[in-house]
Protein backbone atom coordinates (compact mmCIF):
# COMPACT_ATOMS: atom_id res chain seq x y z
CA UNK A 1 0.00 0.00 0.00
CA UNK A 2 1.99 3.35 -1.23
CA UNK A 3 1.20 6.12 1.46
CA UNK A 4 2.13 8.73 -0.87
CA UNK A 5 0.90 11.73 1.77
CA UNK A 6 2.94 10.55 4.36
CA UNK A 7 5.47 13.01 4.12
CA UNK A 8 3.41 15.53 4.61
CA UNK A 9 1.68 14.11 7.19
CA UNK A 10 4.92 13.43 9.04
CA UNK A 11 5.61 17.22 8.88
CA UNK A 12 2.41 18.46 10.96
CA UNK A 13 2.00 16.27 13.83
CA UNK A 14 -0.74 17.27 15.85
CA UNK A 15 -0.07 18.12 19.24
CA UNK A 16 -0.23 15.80 22.34
CA UNK A 17 -0.15 16.98 25.74
CA UNK A 18 3.07 16.30 27.40
CA UNK A 19 3.84 14.93 30.87
CA UNK A 20 6.65 15.47 32.85
CA UNK A 21 10.39 13.84 32.24
CA UNK A 22 10.90 10.83 33.77
CA UNK A 23 13.76 8.78 34.81
CA UNK A 24 14.50 5.72 33.43
CA UNK A 25 15.64 2.40 34.83
CA UNK A 26 18.49 0.65 34.13
CA UNK A 27 18.76 -3.25 33.45
CA UNK A 28 21.84 -5.33 34.26
CA UNK A 29 23.50 -7.97 33.13
CA UNK A 30 26.58 -10.43 34.27
CA UNK A 31 29.06 -10.53 31.14
CA UNK A 32 31.35 -7.84 30.44
CA UNK A 33 31.94 -7.62 26.54
CA UNK A 34 35.58 -6.08 25.22
CA UNK A 35 35.66 -2.63 24.57
CA UNK A 36 35.16 -2.24 21.05
CA UNK A 37 37.15 0.08 18.85
CA UNK A 38 36.38 2.90 16.69
CA UNK A 39 33.16 3.12 14.76
CA UNK A 40 32.30 3.46 10.69
CA UNK A 41 29.49 5.46 9.28
CA UNK A 42 26.64 3.88 8.43
CA UNK A 43 23.73 4.82 5.93
CA UNK A 44 23.13 8.50 4.77
CA UNK A 45 19.67 9.92 5.38
CA UNK A 46 17.39 12.18 3.60
CA UNK A 47 17.77 15.91 3.66
CA UNK A 48 14.68 17.45 5.51
CA UNK A 49 13.69 14.04 7.46
CA UNK A 50 15.79 11.56 10.13
CA UNK A 51 16.63 8.15 9.10
CA UNK A 52 16.92 5.11 11.66
CA UNK A 53 20.25 3.15 11.64
CA UNK A 54 20.29 -0.02 13.55
CA UNK A 55 22.14 -2.82 15.26
CA UNK A 56 23.08 -6.09 14.08
CA UNK A 57 20.95 -9.07 13.69
CA UNK A 58 19.46 -10.27 17.10
CA UNK A 59 17.00 -13.11 17.72
CA UNK A 60 13.36 -12.08 18.93
CA UNK A 61 13.61 -12.05 22.19
CA UNK A 62 15.00 -8.52 22.71
CA UNK A 63 11.50 -6.95 22.11
CA UNK A 64 9.13 -9.63 24.23
CA UNK A 65 8.59 -11.97 21.44
CA UNK A 66 9.33 -15.28 21.68
CA UNK A 67 11.53 -16.90 24.83
CA UNK A 68 13.14 -14.58 28.20
CA UNK A 69 15.74 -11.95 26.10
CA UNK A 70 19.00 -11.89 27.78
CA UNK A 71 20.18 -8.81 29.90
CA UNK A 72 22.38 -5.99 29.01
CA UNK A 73 25.93 -5.80 29.99
CA UNK A 74 26.75 -4.13 33.07
CA UNK A 75 28.69 -1.44 31.32
CA UNK A 76 25.74 0.08 29.82
CA UNK A 77 23.64 2.84 31.01
CA UNK A 78 20.16 4.29 29.13
CA UNK A 79 19.42 7.65 30.51
CA UNK A 80 17.99 11.23 29.11
CA UNK A 81 19.76 13.14 27.38
CA UNK A 82 20.88 16.45 29.08
CA UNK A 83 22.70 19.35 27.84
CA UNK A 84 26.31 17.80 28.42
CA UNK A 85 25.45 15.34 26.39
CA UNK A 86 24.91 17.31 23.26
CA UNK A 87 28.71 17.55 21.93
CA UNK A 88 28.79 13.71 21.52
CA UNK A 89 25.76 13.34 20.19
CA UNK A 90 26.62 15.86 17.73
CA UNK A 91 29.52 14.01 17.16
CA UNK A 92 27.64 10.29 17.01
CA UNK A 93 25.33 11.82 14.28
CA UNK A 94 27.53 13.30 12.37
CA UNK A 95 29.22 9.57 12.22
CA UNK A 96 26.65 7.41 11.32
CA UNK A 97 24.10 9.91 9.08
CA UNK A 98 26.13 12.18 7.39
CA UNK A 99 23.85 14.81 7.34
CA UNK A 100 23.88 18.04 9.29
CA UNK A 101 21.62 18.24 11.77
CA UNK A 102 20.26 21.62 12.64
CA UNK A 103 21.43 23.30 16.14
CA UNK A 104 17.31 22.84 16.82
CA UNK A 105 16.80 19.59 16.21
CA UNK A 106 19.29 19.15 19.36
CA UNK A 107 17.86 22.34 21.07
CA UNK A 108 14.14 21.24 20.91
CA UNK A 109 15.18 17.79 23.10
CA UNK A 110 17.18 20.19 25.98
CA UNK A 111 13.76 22.63 25.64
CA UNK A 112 10.37 20.37 24.66
CA UNK A 113 9.52 18.22 27.45
CA UNK A 114 8.19 15.89 25.57
CA UNK A 115 10.69 15.62 22.70
CA UNK A 116 12.85 14.92 26.15
CA UNK A 117 11.01 12.24 27.44
CA UNK A 118 10.78 10.18 23.94
CA UNK A 119 15.06 10.52 23.74
CA UNK A 120 17.28 8.00 24.93
CA UNK A 121 20.80 7.72 25.01
CA UNK A 122 23.25 4.73 26.20
CA UNK A 123 26.26 5.11 27.41
CA UNK A 124 29.55 2.84 27.90
CA UNK A 125 31.49 2.31 30.81
CA UNK A 126 34.81 0.53 30.86
CA UNK A 127 34.66 0.12 34.65
CA UNK A 128 30.90 -1.31 35.15
CA UNK A 129 30.80 0.18 38.71
CA UNK A 130 30.85 3.94 37.57
CA UNK A 131 27.81 3.75 35.76
CA UNK A 132 26.01 6.23 37.83
CA UNK A 133 28.73 8.27 39.05
CA UNK A 134 30.31 9.01 35.45
CA UNK A 135 28.95 10.33 32.15
CA UNK A 136 30.40 7.29 29.95
CA UNK A 137 31.23 6.72 26.18
CA UNK A 138 27.91 7.64 24.33
CA UNK A 139 27.57 5.13 22.04
CA UNK A 140 23.66 5.12 20.81
CA UNK A 141 20.46 7.27 21.04
CA UNK A 142 16.87 6.81 19.87
CA UNK A 143 14.91 10.00 19.41
CA UNK A 144 11.20 9.68 18.82
CA UNK A 145 8.02 11.66 17.57
CA UNK A 146 4.62 11.72 18.72
CA UNK A 147 1.38 11.63 16.10
CA UNK A 148 -1.77 11.51 16.68
CA UNK A 149 -2.70 8.81 14.44
CA UNK A 150 -0.85 6.19 12.60
CA UNK A 151 0.64 6.29 9.15
CA UNK A 152 -1.10 7.52 6.08
CA UNK A 153 -4.55 7.60 7.72
CA UNK A 154 -7.47 10.30 8.61
CA UNK A 155 -7.67 11.01 12.07
CA UNK A 156 -10.69 9.17 13.68
CA UNK A 157 -12.48 9.63 17.39
CA UNK A 158 -10.29 7.67 20.02
CA UNK A 159 -7.57 6.72 17.98
CA UNK A 160 -4.44 6.13 19.70
CA UNK A 161 -1.26 8.33 18.48
CA UNK A 162 1.72 7.32 16.99
CA UNK A 163 5.10 6.59 18.55
CA UNK A 164 7.62 7.51 15.15
CA UNK A 165 11.08 6.54 15.37
CA UNK A 166 13.01 9.42 13.55
CA UNK A 167 16.33 8.45 14.54
CA UNK A 168 18.00 5.42 15.65
CA UNK A 169 22.18 5.27 15.94
CA UNK A 170 24.51 3.10 17.45
CA UNK A 171 27.98 2.62 16.98
CA UNK A 172 28.92 -0.67 15.04
CA UNK A 173 31.45 -2.01 17.80
CA UNK A 174 28.53 -2.21 20.28
CA UNK A 175 25.76 -4.05 18.33
CA UNK A 176 24.87 -7.62 19.32
CA UNK A 177 24.74 -6.43 22.80
CA UNK A 178 20.97 -5.71 22.26
CA UNK A 179 21.63 -1.72 23.21
CA UNK A 180 19.20 -0.65 20.28
CA UNK A 181 16.26 -2.58 21.07
CA UNK A 182 16.50 -2.13 25.00
CA UNK A 183 16.06 1.53 24.16
CA UNK A 184 13.67 0.94 21.61
CA UNK A 185 11.72 -1.36 24.14
CA UNK A 186 11.89 1.01 27.29
CA UNK A 187 10.76 4.04 24.83
CA UNK A 188 7.53 1.96 23.81
CA UNK A 189 6.92 0.75 27.69
CA UNK A 190 7.24 4.69 28.56
CA UNK A 191 4.60 6.05 25.61
CA UNK A 192 2.44 3.34 26.43
CA UNK A 193 1.92 3.97 29.84
CA UNK A 194 2.17 8.24 29.52
CA UNK A 195 0.77 8.97 26.11
CA UNK A 196 -1.42 5.86 25.54
CA UNK A 197 0.00 4.84 21.87
CA UNK A 198 -1.38 2.45 19.62
CA UNK A 199 1.74 1.72 17.33
CA UNK A 200 5.13 2.39 16.90
CA UNK A 201 6.40 3.37 12.92
CA UNK A 202 9.77 4.14 10.98
CA UNK A 203 11.20 4.73 7.72
CA UNK A 204 13.62 2.39 6.10
CA UNK A 205 16.24 2.64 3.11
CA UNK A 206 14.65 0.21 0.85
CA UNK A 207 18.85 -1.49 0.12
CA UNK A 208 18.97 -1.42 3.79
CA UNK A 209 18.25 -5.05 4.31
CA UNK A 210 19.72 -5.60 7.71
CA UNK A 211 17.73 -2.83 8.81
CA UNK A 212 14.42 -4.09 7.51
CA UNK A 213 14.68 -7.94 9.13
CA UNK A 214 16.06 -5.98 12.33
CA UNK A 215 12.45 -4.57 12.23
CA UNK A 216 11.28 -7.60 11.01
CA UNK A 217 12.25 -9.71 13.87
CA UNK A 218 10.74 -6.82 16.15
CA UNK A 219 7.31 -7.61 15.12
CA UNK A 220 7.48 -4.78 12.40
CA UNK A 221 5.23 -4.85 8.96
CA UNK A 222 5.48 -3.19 5.94
CA UNK A 223 2.50 -1.11 5.58
CA UNK A 224 3.90 1.28 2.58
CA UNK A 225 6.30 2.73 0.29
CA UNK A 226 7.96 6.13 -0.38
CA UNK A 227 9.70 6.90 -3.38
CA UNK A 228 12.50 9.38 -3.83
CA UNK A 229 12.69 10.05 0.36
CA UNK A 230 15.95 9.98 0.33
CA UNK A 231 17.66 12.22 -1.65
CA UNK A 232 21.17 11.52 -1.94
CA UNK A 233 20.47 7.27 -1.93
CA UNK A 234 20.49 5.18 -5.03
CA UNK A 235 17.61 3.40 -4.87
CA UNK A 236 16.24 6.51 -3.32
CA UNK A 237 12.65 4.77 -1.97
CA UNK A 238 11.95 4.21 1.93
CA UNK A 239 9.70 1.70 3.04
CA UNK A 240 7.04 2.47 5.51
CA UNK A 241 7.26 0.08 8.44
CA UNK A 242 4.88 -0.02 11.71
CA UNK A 243 4.10 -2.40 14.82
CA UNK A 244 1.05 -2.54 16.45
CA UNK A 245 1.11 -2.39 20.54
CA UNK A 246 0.22 -5.79 21.94
CA UNK A 247 -0.16 -8.08 24.99
CA UNK A 248 3.80 -7.89 25.93
CA UNK A 249 4.14 -3.66 25.47
CA UNK A 250 1.31 -3.66 28.13
CA UNK A 251 3.08 -5.66 30.76
CA UNK A 252 6.22 -4.15 30.06
CA UNK A 253 7.55 -5.97 27.61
Amino acid sequence: MVQSSLTAWLRKPAAVTEPAVVANQQPRAEATPPTPPSPSVQEEARDDQSETTVENKQDTRELGVGPARPPLPPNVHIRACTKADIPALKRLTSLLLPIPYPDSFYREILEDSLTNNITLIASWHDDPSTTNQEKGRLVGAIRCRLFAHPHGTPAIAHEKPMLYLSTLVLLSPYRSHGIAAQMLRLLIVRAVEQYGIGSVGAHVWEANQEGLEWYAKRGFRVVGTEESYYRRLKPSGAVVMRREIGVADLLGG
